[in-house]
């Protein structure tokens, strides 16, 4: 990784911030699908439990390694990823990097 400016990192950080909420609200709709599907009794209480447990243990969890990992490159790269922002929200000043991220991605 480069040396980035105070300002690139701000920006980066700034973008990491909001593909984790989007893509953490994205994971909660789902579980509050399950949650209506519950109330309409299509499902059981147990099955609702479950659902609440691999959220918890499973989603909640890999979303916050993903996003909270030291290199805002990443986040924004795997935000990007997700579909939660897009490619252009990135500056260009930071567009490089972010596409060299992308590509180690997508080789892998």
């Amino acid at each position: 990784m480069k040396n980035l400016t105070k300002k690139q990192k701000k920006h980066l950080r700034s973008l990491g911030a909001k593909a984790y909420e989007t893509d953490l609200g994205r994971c909660i709709d789902k579980l509050f699908e399950k949650y209506t599907h519950w109330k309409n009794k299509e499902i059981s209480v147990w099955d609702m439990n479950q659902y609440i447990h691999e959220y918890h243990d499973e989603i909640s969890r890999n979303l916050y390694k993903s996003y909270t990992i030291d290199d805002p490159i990443f986040q924004v790269a795997f935000g990007i990823q997700t579909g939660a922002i897009k490619l252009e929200d990135v500056e260009e000043s930071c567009l490089d990097e972010v596409k060299r991220i992308l590509k180690y991605f997508e080789e892998r």
